[in-house]
């Protein structure tokens, strides 16, 4: 991924959320700990690192959740990082800390998974936070399609073409180098697994809604049809009255005497207490 994208319309101004300053930590933090080690390669990129191999033959599944936190050089975690701080933070800022987390984790989870099934067996360590970080410029520009970004300060593009143009980018790379360095089946499946999640919530909030709207209907229902049932009680119970004013109480039938009796409970229960 080339680096010069400049926010021309930040949401969230410039205060960084706490969902988007805990990932810079950790990740800053990491980045620091695994160099001052020395031991790169021989500790942590290989048992830290998403090694699609090893996820299957020795069990390491802590992989597709680690490597997220391991960069290859200051560069790649200037770019991820820069990233996450120019996207994340509207998004977290819109969601809520713990969606805004919820989405991260899982786009980048959903890529190393994605990761060790298309390269099962490689023993070539993928590392970096680029599969979340995929997932996060879908997002951001499935909700901010139109915002203007500036290309190395200079050129303005709309989020959704900038977007699309990455994707595409991944995706021709995938297919075109497969003994690349860079992970383009990684950056793919971020962005498909944050599209897949995106779409399902938005058809769990229409069904939900389409639920509720069917409620209110069956209620409406239930209320015009007791509202037209008092009504037709209310004209019995007249035509009931005007023949007891003629002929008397003797004169009403059983039914007619059961009818009065039962208006009457009606209506007693519905009085408003003194």
């Amino acid at each position: 991924m080339g680096s010069g994208f400049r926010n021309s319309l930040g949401g969230g101004g410039n205060q960084i959320p706490n969902g988007v300053k805990l990932l810079l930590f950790l990740n800053i933090i990491i980045f620091m700990m695994v160099e001052i080690s020395g031991m790169q390669f021989e500790l942590f990129y290989s048992n830290f690192g998403l090694v699609p191999a090893k996820v299957w033959s020795s069990f390491m599944i802590w992989q597709p959740i680690t490597y997220l936190f391991l960069h290859g050089g200051f560069i790649h975690l200037l770019f991820n990082m820069f990233v996450l701080w120019m996207f994340g933070k509207d998004l977290e800022h819109n969601w809520g800390f713990i969606p805004f987390l919820k989405y991260y984790f899982l786009c980048g989870i959903g890529a190393g998974i994605a990761t060790s099934i298309f390269g099962w067996g490689s023993f070539t360590p993928v590392i970096g936070a680029s599969g979340a970080i995929y997932g996060l410029l879908l997002a951001y520009g499935l909700t901010y399609p139109n915002r203007l970004v500036y290309l190395y300060g200079i050129f303005p593009i709309k989020v959704k073409f900038m977007v699309i143009g990455m994707g595409m980018i991944a995706f021709f790379a995938s297919m075109a180098s497969a003994n690349s360095t860079v992970s383009h089946i990684t950056h793919i499946a971020g962005m498909v697994v944050g599209f897949v999640y995106l779409q399902s919530k938005i058809n769990f909030k229409y069904f939900k809604l389409w639920l509720i709207n069917r409620k209110i209907n069956s209620l409406n229902i239930k209320i015009t049809k007791r509202e037209n049932s008092d009504i037709q009680r209310r004209k019995d119970v007249d035509i009931i009255l005007e023949k007891l004013n003629i002929e008397g109480w003797k004169g009403l039938t059983e039914s007619e005497q059961k009818v009065l009796h039962s208006a009457s409970k009606t209506y007693s229960q519905n009085r408003p207490p003194n």
